[in-house]
């Protein structure tokens, strides 16, 4: 599933490529991506409108729109968008191509049918859901003082379940919480409240240190993830423990461990995370 660097990029990217081009048209293949709106609707609906921003907030995509309208896109587990600067043709997996002003044209990519569509009036969407999550990490509010007081409150949680939680922090998935947890020395399955105050600050840096890297590295591509031009993230070559069971570690050369861990399967290394 696409975390938040790999969204970040995706919102990056497409705020460049199609902010200020109008949508001419909207041709769906798929249509159980849709929430609360007809196939006819949502076509009817952003056919004439105009880019005027992307963001992101967590795991969301929010494309705001001409006219008052946001339309919000949770990719989930295998969606994507494709870019092309001129006509060019779908395949299979397209769900959804949108056809811009000009010769552009952007098409939805999703393998297992799983992303989510959404349209709010820019009025009502301070109720979406997707606002009502966690902390969103890369926001300015989030410090280490904000931080602290999330995990204070919820003490007797373990790490990999606080850091997983959409409702405390927005946007930490498997990968990045276990690349975070080995960068802060720090076993998953240890409870929030037994953490020391440099524990809390070692964690805290390694949560924004990894989640800035892999926005560096254009995303981690261990499975489907391409960026909007079809290309692979580079996150993938520097993981020191996710998806790396048996392999030795990088720093002790102790074996990897794999085991389940808040209902996810969670690398780590035993003796460098054995507190």
């Amino acid at each position: 599933m696409p975390e938040l660097p790999e969204v970040e990029c995706f919102a990056r990217d497409l705020r460049k490529c199609v902010k200020g081009r109008m949508i001419e048209a909207v041709q769906l293949s798929f249509t159980g991506m849709l929430r609360g709106v007809a196939p006819e609707e949502f076509g009817s609906m952003l056919t004439g409108k105009v880019f005027q921003d992307v963001q992101r907030r967590g795991k969301y995509l929010f494309f705001y729109l001409s006219g008052e309208l946001v339309w919000e896109v949770h990719l989930r587990m295998t969606g994507y968008f494709l870019f092309y600067p001129a006509p060019a043709v779908t395949d299979k997996h397209t769900r959804a191509l949108f056809i811009l002003q000009g010769t552009n044209n952007l098409q939805f990519q999703d393998i297992r049918k799983f992303g989510t569509f959404r349209l709010w009036q820019k009025e009502d969407f301070h109720t979406a859901p997707s606002m009502q999550r966690g902390i969103d990490p890369l926001e300015d509010v989030f410090n280490l003082h904000v931080f602290q007081g999330l995990l204070y409150r919820r003490s007797k949680r373990s790490l990999k379940y606080l850091l997983l939680d959409q409702s405390v922090i927005a946007g930490l998935g498997n990968i990045y919480c276990d690349e975070a947890l080995f960068r802060a020395r720090l076993h998953p399955a240890r409870k929030v409240g037994d953490l020391t105050k440099d524990e809390i600050k070692r964690l805290f840096d390694a949560v924004l240190g990894v989640l800035q890297e892999g926005i560096r590295l254009r995303g981690t591509s261990v499975s489907d993830y391409r960026d909007i031009w079809g290309k692979k993230g580079h996150f993938q070559d520097f993981l020191r423990v996710y998806r790396r069971k048996n392999k030795p570690c990088f720093l002790c050369g102790e074996t990897i461990t794999r085991e389940v861990i808040a209902g996810r399967g969670t690398h780590y290394c035993p003796r460098c995370q054995n507190h």
